[in-house]
């Protein structure tokens, strides 16, 4: 007797949901655990994968095609009407995918409030069937989140912060491996960026569903960054000799001044690598205005660090990515 066979009981059967189940529809949609009775028309104005489907000879039709005889027929039927099934997709996620389509306001992309389970489905589902108008949607949403620039990347880039009904540290992982599968590589960057603040134990654990090769990208370029950030926090000692005594108020600041317990901030992630963190805790010896000009001379390290972030995860240059999402907006 197979016990785990016995214990999982019959499988569970498709029902007709709730509200996606139109009376007039002419094609069912099925999935694991919902049918969907929808209307072709408007899958096809929304999808070129539905599209084309249905422009297949006995692909969306109960009937025969002319001069086809019955062969081929491909597709079952649910009480009369064509039913497509849709292999591998969760009734739940096909669930938020039509919503999206059929109710204007289910998904609005500047909601922040949208659940993270719902941003996923729409991402992975309108690029596996081509929903174009959701998807271009959902990648605005998300490129407002994690930006190709620095300042609004820092300024939404807090571990208490809400986001999707999460933590914003929540939801990287989970979003990381969805850009990865959908292929929106505009994305990349500022997710793969958020994921490496965090201990290669936590990776390997948050990570076990993506490819070798993705892993590897991600240690690699968190690796790579982080000796970069603390070869140069390293340096700062030997760059205060280089300012000499160039004080606004005429003392010899930089002649004096000194960087103390740099050992306590290596290793340094870039993260909490900016001017303002290095100079408040570590400088001393120098007056306000000499204070300012460090902060910048290091966030301008930060800034040429930040130019660089895609090559270090084995990207394209920011104007590429750029591009690509320029395409996006106007696709």
């Amino acid at each position: 007797m197979d016990v785990d066979t016995q214990l999982e009981g019959p499988p569970r059967v498709p029902k007709p949901h709730d509200f996606l189940w139109f009376p007039d529809g002419n094609v069912v949609l099925a999935t694991d655990t919902y049918l969907f009775k929808v209307h072709k028309s408007l899958l096809a104005v929304h999808s070129s994968v539905f599209r084309d489907m249905f422009e297949l000879p006995n692909v969306g039709h109960a009937d025969p095609m002319p001069g086809q005889g019955g062969a081929g027929l491909a597709l079952e039927t649910y009480e009369g009407v064509p039913m497509v099934t849709m292999v591998g997709d969760k009734g739940e996620d096909v669930a938020h995918l039509l919503r999206a389509v059929f109710e204007p306001n289910y998904y609005h992309r500047d909601d922040d409030n949208t659940p993270l389970e719902v941003i996923v489905a729409l991402l992975l589902l309108s690029t596996k069937y081509d929903f174009n108008a959701v998807r271009k949607n959902i990648i605005l949403h998300l490129s407002r989140q994690y930006p190709m620039n620095l300042e609004e990347y820092s300024a939404l880039d807090s571990d208490t912060t809400s986001m999707f009904g999460k933590l914003r540290n929540d939801c990287h992982f989970t979003l990381l491996a969805a850009a990865l599968t959908a292929d929106v590589d505009v994305l990349l960057p500022g997710l793969l960026l958020a994921c490496s603040d965090f201990s290669t134990d936590y990776i390997f654990r948050q990570t076990e569903s993506m490819t070798r090769d993705a892993l590897r990208i991600l240690i690699g370029g968190r690796d790579s960054l982080d000796v970069d950030v603390n070869q140069y926090i390293a340096s700062l000692p030997q760059k205060l000799q280089q300012f000499g005594s160039a004080c606004p108020n005429g003392r010899s600041c930089f002649s004096t001044a000194y960087f103390n317990d740099l050992q306590g901030a290596i290793p340094m992630q870039f993260k909490a690598f900016t001017g303002a963190e290095m100079v408040e805790k570590h400088l001393s010896s120098v007056c306000e205005e000499c204070c300012s000009y460090m902060v910048k001379v290091i966030d301008g390290e930060r800034k040429e660090l930040w130019e660089e972030l895609p090559s270090y995860f084995e990207l394209p240059g920011w104007a590429i990515l750029q591009a690509n999402l320029k395409a996006i907006i106007e696709s």
